[in-house]
């Protein structure tokens, strides 16, 4: 057999299996998103702040809307409001990487959910909104410093949300460890 006939059938053999290997990469790439897929499908229990949730009891401190002209100067176009949301968590139990990949969101009545702005443009606004006061941490940077048993910490995101569906809005929260858990809470906001 020459160097060329080797070759050859060494073309074609690639070539013909070329097909199997797509299949089976396209296989092992749809298995892994289906997996992600469905570990972010959260089951919403109420949050009562009673029964613990990830090491700690939650409760929801305040919920605040800006944009509709009674308490800032703060404007947004169009119909877009800002929405400050506050929660405090009072760790029950050790807790160490319980909290890694916190995602807090905003959902409402139309199954429509909101991320919450990044830290950066966070802390912006909250100079704006009261340059004397130190900003406080959102979800991401509070899961780094987890408070110690019996202690407890404020955790602060803000959204920007259509104004229509601000009367229906209710906050999701949820970690790694616990997906596909999370725990909601009405903010009856008005």
């Amino acid at each position: 057999m020459t160097a060329s006939s080797r070759e050859r059938q060494l073309w074609w053999f690639c070539l013909l299996s070329l097909p199997f290997l797509l299949t089976g990469a396209f296989a092992v790439n749809a298995w892994r998103n289906v997996g992600d897929y469905v570990h972010r499908i959260e089951r919403i229990r109420p949050g009562d702040g009673n029964e613990p949730f990830a090491g700690a009891t939650w409760r929801l401190e305040t919920a605040r809307l800006i944009g509709n002209g009674r308490d800032t100067k703060v404007t947004f176009p169009g119909q877009m409001r800002l929405v400050i949301v506050r929660l405090v968590a009072s760790a029950a139990a050790e807790i160490g990487e319980g909290w890694s990949q916190c995602q807090l969101t905003l959902n409402d009545d139309k199954g429509r959910r909101w991320l919450p702005l990044d830290f950066a443009l966070s802390n912006s606004i909250s100079r704006d909104l009261d340059p004397k006061v130190k900003p406080v941490d959102g979800c991401g940077a509070a899961s780094r410093n987890p408070p110690a048993v019996d202690g407890a910490v404020l955790i602060e995101e803000k959204f920007v949300v259509p104004a229509e569906a601000t009367h229906s809005l209710s906050v999701h929260l949820s970690f790694s460890a616990t997906r596909p858990d999370a725990i909601s809470f009405p903010l009856g906001l008005k």
